[in-house]
């Protein structure tokens, strides 16, 4: 939490993200909270009158946690898709897979509260997770390392899958039997067939 004495000046701009900072990790943390707002003006160490500066509602704050959870979503994967750098795909594919269940098998967590709550869908095309994930697999189909399937229909069922088996382990399951299986089902839906001689 930042102090008081350790306030400094900020662009608006600043101010609001540091705000939704603040948000996000106070949705990570699972914690239970009464008041939102004087949560997360604490947590940012801003006086409570500053979230209305930037924020008309809680729910105007979870659309713009919302965004920015996309968007660092949607940007790890535009740069999987772009980097010329050499990829690793199992060991990625797994890690992808791993963080999306952590993220949302968290009970009370930050994915429950912009995914599962009345917060309006996004209107910025740029932030469709599906189209990213898609541009990720159709690279990995470019190279070879993943049999040439369909890279939105493979990115909509992963994605399906994935929050089938989050929302599960959240509801108190245990976590490895799903990501064993999610790992059985990529290398055998994804890996290419082997040619018949």
């Amino acid at each position: 939490m930042v102090t008081s004495r350790s306030r400094r000046r900020l662009s608006p701009e600043a101010r609001r993200g540091e705000l939704i900072d603040a948000a996000i990790r106070l949705l990570e943390s699972g914690q239970q909270v009464t008041n939102w707002v004087q949560a997360v003006t604490a947590e940012a160490g801003s006086a409570k009158g500053t979230f209305y500066v930037y924020f008309s509602s809680w729910e105007e704050m979870l659309v713009a946690v919302r965004d920015r959870v996309l968007r660092n979503y949607v940007d790890r994967f535009r740069q999987l898709a772009e980097t010329t750098d050499p990829i690793d795909w199992w060991a990625t594919v797994d890690a992808e897979c791993d963080a999306a269940l952590n993220s949302i098998a968290q009970p009370g967590g930050l994915h429950q509260a912009i995914f599962h709550t009345a917060v309006s869908p996004p209107v910025d095309d740029s932030l469709d997770i599906i189209t990213a994930i898609a541009r990720v697999l159709d690279r990995g189909v470019a190279e070879g390392v993943f049999r040439p399937v369909s890279p939105e229909i493979a990115a909509t069922f992963l994605f399906a899958i994935l929050h089938s088996a989050g929302d599960a382990i959240s509801s108190g399951d245990q976590p490895q039997p799903w990501r064993e299986a999610i790992r059985d089902l990529t290398r055998h839906w994804l890996a290419p067939r082997p040619t018949r001689g």
